[in-house]
């Protein structure tokens, strides 16, 4: 391998925390992959990589070469790119994290538009609602619905997303329907938490345009949209929900809004990525085809475009 290609190994490898996420991530064998960063130490006369049998990490000489050589591969991909970043010529291989929900319900059913417009675009999404590290794990991007700061990543908001409390059905025959935020006392919440044990479960609203929390009963707490909406539908408690990701069962009569007047500001819906020089070209047009996607199925509302730095 020449030496930018060497540097395109090493980069990856820092990135994936391995050489085997490493090596499917380059659509090379892990022993090539090891030779080359191998190749590359020897020819630098510096060990960059401490390597144990489950993951490598970067010394410090690794760290600093790391940043160079990733700007080096930055800059030559922009420089090629140029000439040939029409749609047809954006290619590789885009690792994203998002919501479960969102991929199941939205992005995955829409993706042949993307797929018609990027064919040599390949994509890996992993759906969860857990915190994801993106350099350990190899990731790209990931979306996320929060006000999310980090002064390592770069975040890009995609629009503010209405939310709204909602019961099932069943629930409602039980328990009645909560007019004021006062009579929450006698209802339960579907607790969430991206990390187990939870906090303690709040609802949260506005009223006359002042932000309000009331603490609640829950006897339910899960770490996924998907198991949270079940939480409702199986009269569970009170869940607060993406408008649009609860629609057709709304329109159905399964889920029942309640507190209209008293719905939560809306949240911000964001795509995290790693603080780069050079966008690579497969990640700038994933996330504009995302942000009109949401924007159409009305899952978020209309925002100027613009991407800011974590502080």
């Amino acid at each position: 391998m020449d030496r930018i290609q060497q540097m395109q190994v090493f980069v990856q490898v820092v990135e994936s925390g391995n050489f085997t996420r490493a090596a499917a991530a380059l659509g090379l064998p892990r022993s090539t992959v090891s030779a080359t960063v191998q190749a590359l130490e020897d020819r630098l006369g510096v060990q960059l990589l401490q390597r144990t049998t489950r993951v490598v990490r970067p010394t410090q000489e690794g760290l600093h070469f790391a940043e160079t050589a990733r700007d080096l591969v930055d800059a030559l991909a922009q420089a090629e790119g140029q000439f040939r970043h029409r749609p047809g010529q954006i290619s590789g291989r885009l690792r994203v994290d998002m919501p479960s929900r969102m991929a199941r319900r939205m992005v995955i059913p829409h993706l042949h538009e993307f797929r018609a417009l990027y064919p040599a675009v390949t994509l890996d999404i992993s759906a969860t609602d857990r915190m994801v590290d993106l350099v350990s794990e190899g990731v790209d991007a990931v979306v996320r619905m929060a006000d999310l700061e980090d002064s390592e990543l770069i975040c890009r908001k995609l629009g503010d997303v209405p939310i709204l409390t909602c019961a099932g059905a069943g629930y409602v025959a039980r328990h009645g329907i909560p007019a004021r935020p006062e009579e929450l006392c006698r209802h339960v919440l579907v607790n969430y938490a991206l990390r187990m044990p939870a906090a303690a479960a709040e609802w949260d609203g506005q009223e006359n345009g002042r932000a309000i929390s009331v603490p609640m009963q829950s006897y339910l707490c899960v770490d996924n949209a998907e198991s949270y909406v079940a939480g409702a539908l199986h009269g569970h408690g009170l869940i607060q929900v993406p408008a649009r990701d609860v629609a057709e069962d709304i329109a159905a009569g399964r889920l029942l809004e309640v507190l209209a007047d008293f719905r939560p500001a809306p949240v911000p819906i964001s795509v995290l990525y790693a603080r780069r020089r050079h966008l690579a070209p497969r990640l700038k047009v994933f996330m504009d085809w995302l942000e009109e996607l949401l924007r159409r199925e009305g899952f978020v509302a209309p925002q100027a475009r613009g991407e800011r730095h974590g502080s």
